[in-house]
């Protein structure tokens, strides 16, 4: 297998030294890493060219390409830019604060040829806190297990679209090219874009009668917090707060996987808001200014949550 890895970077020049050891350090290499970067306006790209060389020899057996963007356009545009440019058969991003260990792709190579797995997803570590997602004491009843490591889903649009399941959060996915070649990441800046394009790539796979999904456990992706970070970000008023593509893409949508998962997206999205915004004030505007999203939503997702 010929993986190619994505990274999009956005001033992450404290991080993405770890990042990039963390492929060259793979007990199976990477074919290709591609380095978008996003017009950084810190040292990362800097960072990015004195990793390279220094490790010259370590690299010699890689691609890899650095694209330099002429303007900040957001890591959903990175992201797209990235994977067009991409020649391998499996594909994975990885964000420039993340990092993989070390025997990551080895695995994951034997599990989609053993399995015949086309879509993987990863289980995550965040650091430093060490929590691990999904949990799955929560959602083992959905699951068979066919390694300590590996799960397959008996319904896996039901357990993706469950309240205890992750996917979408430290790009933790990796597929075959031929799953990602149609389905574009949205290119603004919003909120869990990782989750709407994920969800369109694995229904897109599925409405293709492919059910080869699997679940790969084991800590091999750590996904670090970062101060600042979109999901740490906080907020002086409510109109700054946009709304995640899910729940406009979804809006009038019948489909039952649909509205579990705007149920899902709409729960984390307003914790997140009211957990972020600065005053109380701008809570009770939002509040009310999504009053009905947040009524439907919620009562849509607490119906169907079990």
């Amino acid at each position: 297998m010929k993986f190619s890895v994505v990274i999009p970077l956005y001033n992450k020049a404290t991080y993405v030294r770890d990042t990039l050891q963390s492929l060259i350090n793979q007990t199976k290499l990477p074919y290709e890493i591609i380095i978008v970067d996003d017009k950084s306006t810190d040292d990362s790209l800097k960072e990015v060219m004195t990793f390279l060389k220094k490790n010259f020899n370590r690299l010699i057996n890689i691609k890899v390409e650095v694209i330099r963007l002429e303007e900040n356009r957001g890591v959903g545009y990175a992201r797209n830019i990235g994977f067009k440019q991409t020649t391998g058969d499996v594909i994975s991003f990885l964000d420039a604060d993340d990092v993989y260990d070390k025997n990551l792709l080895k695995v994951t190579e034997r599990t989609m040829q053993e399995h015949s797995i086309d879509f993987l997803i990863l289980g995550i570590q965040l650091f430093p806190s060490y929590q691990i997602y999904p949990k799955i004491s929560k959602i083992e009843r959905e699951l068979e297990q066919l390694n300590q490591e590996l799960y397959t889903f008996k319904k896996p649009l039901k357990t993706i679209t469950s309240h205890n399941f992750y996917m979408g959060l430290g790009s933790n996915v990796i597929i075959k090219r031929k799953l990602g070649e149609k389905v574009k990441y949205i290119e603004e800046n919003i909120f869990y874009q990782g989750i709407d394009y994920w969800y369109r790539v694995m229904r897109t796979m599925l409405n293709h009668g492919n059910t080869n999904i699997g679940l790969l456990m084991g800590n091999y992706l750590k996904v670090r917090i970062v101060q600042g970070s979109a999901s740490r970000k906080k907020y002086k008023t409510w109109i700054d707060i946009d709304i995640p593509p899910v729940l406009t893409r979804f809006k009038d949508s019948k489909d039952y996987f649909d509205r579990r998962l705007k149920g899902v997206v709409s729960s984390r999205w307003i914790k997140h808001a009211l957990s972020n915004l600065e005053s109380r004030s701008e809570k009770f505007k939002f509040i009310l200014h999504y009053k009905r999203l947040f009524l439907n939503q919620c009562h849509y997702f607490f119906l169907h949550k079990f």
